[in-house]
């Protein structure tokens, strides 16, 4: 973080606890912040900093990187970002995107990930099938969630477990073919309610805790 943009006239504490942490604070009027947020709701508060270092997949380790997920055209900004949450939350290793099926670095992004884009490492790829290739040949198994899978994500022999890379699609149409050809199973979260879909990010959730709970429970797991 470099710098911090505190709308005129906030209150006296929050000005001070910012400048306890030595970062530079100034006094900035309201429509400015408005600008830079871009219309996300910053409640006087704007922090300035550069995007974090991308990752390369090459540095991945199966042994190590026991889960790592990839998103395949998942373009909402919130709903990245609440990903990147949820999956730094749950371990992961790394995630995935291609650079032209996912969006860039934005304020709403950036707070819907409540600070996870500073931890989770991220990799932009040109092409997602390749790198998923080049993962499965570094020894991790590549499980595509969708609806229409044939595997239940919730049964024990339905699917391997870690080291995964877990391979997410966008909301309505999915898993590109070009991606689903490269996954070794297909697994879906079983549906016993009326409503045939989850909200991405929401599904990303239950399958990375599923997989995780799979890791921490297998024999000789500390």
């Amino acid at each position: 973080m470099q710098q911090v943009l505190l709308a005129k006239g906030a209150p006296a504490d929050v000005e001070g606890a910012l400048r306890a942490t030595r970062i530079r604070v100034e006094p900035t009027e309201v429509a400015t912040l408005d600008r830079l947020a871009g219309g996300v709701v910053h409640q006087g508060v704007v922090a300035l900093g550069a995007p974090p270092q991308p990752a390369e997949i090459r540095s991945l380790d199966p042994a190590r990187d026991r889960i790592v997920l990839a998103l395949d055209g998942v373009t909402d900004p919130r709903n990245v970002g609440a990903i990147i949450r949820t999956a730094e939350a749950a371990g992961v290793s790394a995630l995935v995107v291609p650079r032209d099926r996912a969006p860039g670095w934005s304020p709403a992004l950036v707070k819907a990930a409540a600070g996870a884009t500073e931890w989770l490492p991220i990799a932009r790829v040109t092409n997602l099938s390749r790198a998923l290739s080049d993962l499965s040949q570094a020894g991790y198994w590549i499980l595509g969630l969708d609806g229409s899978g044939e595997g239940d994500l919730f049964d024990p022999a339905s699917i391997p477990g870690p080291p995964c890379v877990l391979v997410a699609g966008a909301e309505g149409t999915g898993l590109r073919e070009l991606t689903r050809r490269g996954c070794h199973r297909i697994v879906r979260i079983p549906m016993t309610g009326r409503v045939e879909s989850l909200n991405a990010s929401v599904a990303v959730a239950i399958a990375l805790f599923e997989l995780r709970r799979r890791e921490t429970s297998s024999p000789g797991c500390p």
